[in-house]
């Protein structure tokens, strides 16, 4: 690819002069896209969910044609993406592998967020079509909302906001916790667990961690001052509250579930902002209600937005805190979102061999996205 490397913070008005000082170490040190030739590029790209119009007056200026979808259901975007070279999606849009059998032309789906539980890699493997995703640019975000929530749990923030609100003065009733000197559980080390833990430990927190790749987690926890778990077991039994930070896969499908979900110590917190099918829905209602936990925060959900009764028993209990994923909804994040994804786009529609942008070559040929846990 031609044009020379520059780092993105050398690029006139990037957002990359957005990002806090701890996530520069994960921040791709190539700018591909001020690299690309201005010129048009004959390529047919639909957004399928709403993005910021910094992100389409990017592409727009690199002479990209644009379409819109308003986050179709799979039968419909089957028939919307034909002739299209690329899809843009965050999580509400899935691409299953009928939509990319039926779409001869493309070549690459972006995933304008970290997760890709709602695009079947698998099958864009087959196809030759890359995946691109950009978990490093809502790592912050997420990161901060988990502590907000954390925060909401441990002092009960909502409940004593609605408590006024109704004209009560109830301030006996709202005695909370510290958060400094308190055993959190980080589970998964990626870009979002680790600012986690790194934030936790600078609040005065003792963070106990686990991710499956034991010699990346022993590396992680004695670089950030953490304690390394033996396992996820491990993790729940020495925890007074746990934070899950993993990607939704095959084998993380209920990872905390009914029967481990008893060994976290009496009166506990659980704080969910990965995807909500970590969790045994009605595992977690039944701990709450039996006093396992003391209380959760949940960002994601079973469907979104919920339909079954349960789940909405689950997000009305009284020792609930729950969000309507809105863990990546910061201005700076959109912008960094704008930027770098625009920026793989664009680097995997031309480039000849597919790479992770920060040089390190992944196990599939056509997959560009990370999935770390």
């Amino acid at each position: 690819m031609g044009g020379r490397e520059r780092s993105l913070r050398d690029v006139p008005g990037s957002s990359a002069r957005l990002l806090p000082q701890a996530l520069a170490a994960v921040w791709p040190r190539n700018d591909y896209f001020a690299a690309l030739p201005s010129e048009t590029v004959s390529v047919r790209v639909l957004i399928c969910d709403p993005m910021p119009e910094s992100f389409v007056k990017l592409l727009k200026e690199r002479g990209l044609e644009v379409g819109f979808a308003n986050s179709p259901p799979p039968q419909l975007l089957k028939e919307l993406a034909v002739g299209y070279d690329a899809l843009i999606v965050r999580s509400a849009t899935k691409v299953t592998a009928e939509v990319i059998e039926a779409s001869p032309k493309l070549k690459v789906v972006a995933r304008a967020g970290a997760g890709l539980d709602n695009i079947d890699v698998e099958a864009a493997a087959r196809r030759g079509v890359k995946v691109v995703n950009v978990p490093e640019a809502v790592a912050n975000a997420v990161a901060e909302l988990t502590l907000a929530l954390i925060f909401s749990l441990l002092r009960s923030v909502p409940q004593a906001v609605e408590s006024l609100r109704a004209g009560r003065w109830d301030k006996r009733l709202f005695v909370g916790r510290e958060l400094a000197g308190m055993t959190v559980g980080v589970v998964g080390l990626g870009n979002i667990g680790t600012l986690v833990a790194e934030k936790l430990i600078a609040l005065g927190a003792r963070v106990i961690a686990y991710r499956r790749n034991r010699q990346l987690l022993e590396r992680e926890t004695a670089r950030i001052g953490a304690t390394a778990a033996s396992s996820l077991e491990d993790l729940l039994r020495r925890s007074e509250l746990v934070t899950l930070h993993v990607p939704y896969t095959p084998e993380t499908h209920h990872l905390v579930n009914s029967t481990n979900i008893r060994l976290l110590p009496k009166g506990s917190f659980l704080v969910n902002t990965s995807r909500a099918w970590i969790v045994e829905g009605r595992a977690l209602l039944e701990a709450l209600n039996s006093g396992i936990l003391e209380g959760a925060a949940i960002d994601v959900h079973y469907h979104e937005p919920p339909r079954e009764d349960w789940e909405w028993e689950l997000i009305k209990h009284p020792r609930v805190v729950a969000t309507p994923h809105i863990g990546a909804q910061t201005r700076e994040a959109g912008e960094r979102i704008s930027q770098l994804l625009a920026e793989r786009l664009l680097a995997a529609l031309l480039s000849e061999r597919a790479k992770d942008l920060s040089g390190r070559a992944r196990g599939s040929p056509y997959v560009w996205a990370t999935t770390s846990t």
